[in-house]
């Protein structure tokens, strides 16, 4: 089913267009995305993260209060996160939940930094580093409910850089193109050594010439396997399959 992106939860659309202002400033000083207008940021950033709104994981996380003296609700960790997209969308219409977002580039995550501290925005935090290494620290691995991202890589990599990250039972959430057939078979031996489990796929349009896009939902059905990830590189150039 091919749904339209969702409406904006109430309230919102304030500061998700204060959101915007600051993005493109900062894009001025530092390259974090092809995207320089309102408008093309609006529906390629904004509206493109806030798609996982419409998925049933999402769902309890928009209401949901802060438990009681146990600091934040869900954890979300957004994997390559570049400019700060979906993190900070995100950040903006979850308030509840705790938003991580990794690069392996440090003036990326200063950008998003400097953009989550003008909006005033006490739910996100940055890290510097690559998913490999990242992976490995019991800090971070298998410490997160949710992992996203809209990184651009295949998903037998995306998947061996996110699944160190997901507690077991959680979720991974990739954006992907429609035409993607082949790209999903080939991930077949990635899903089953990292218990990547794919359940569901969620198509919608951005309108306007943008297109239809679709969402892929991993669950992780088991602790990941001291093996993985691998040593920093390995994925991207031996990809599992």
């Amino acid at each position: 089913m091919l749904y339209d992106v969702p409406m904006l939860p109430p309230g919102l659309e304030p500061q998700l267009r204060r959101l915007v202002a600051a993005f493109l400033e900062e894009n001025t000083k530092v390259n974090l995305s092809a995207f320089r207008t309102e408008e093309q940021c609006w529906k390629g950033n904004v509206l493109d993260s806030l798609a996982v709104l419409e998925l049933p994981i999402f769902e309890a996380t928009r209401s949901a209060p802060l438990p009681s003296g146990e600091g934040w609700g869900v954890r979300v960790l957004d994997l390559g996160t570049g400019g700060g997209f979906p993190l900070l969308p995100l950040a903006i219409a979850l308030p509840h939940a705790q938003l991580t977002g990794i690069d392996s580039v440090r003036k990326k995550t200063d950008a998003v930094a400097r953009i989550a501290a003008s909006l005033r925005l006490t739910n996100v935090r940055t890290l510097t580093g690559r998913a490999e290494a990242l992976g490995r620290d019991p800090a971070y691995r298998e410490q997160f409910d949710i992992v996203t991202s809209r990184a651009v890589a295949s998903l037998s990599v995306l998947l061996e850089y996110a699944a160190p990250f997901v507690r077991p039972q959680g979720h991974i959430v990739l954006w992907k193109s429609v035409a993607i057939e082949r790209e999903v078979q080939d991930s077949l031996l990635a899903r089953a050594e990292l218990s990547a489990h794919l359940v569901h796929r969620h198509m919608y349009d951005l309108g306007e010439g943008w297109g239809k896009r679709q969402l892929l939902v991993f669950q992780k059905t088991a602790p990941l396997s001291e093996k993985y990830p691998r040593e920093v590189g390995m994925p991207s150039k031996r990809p599992l399959k």
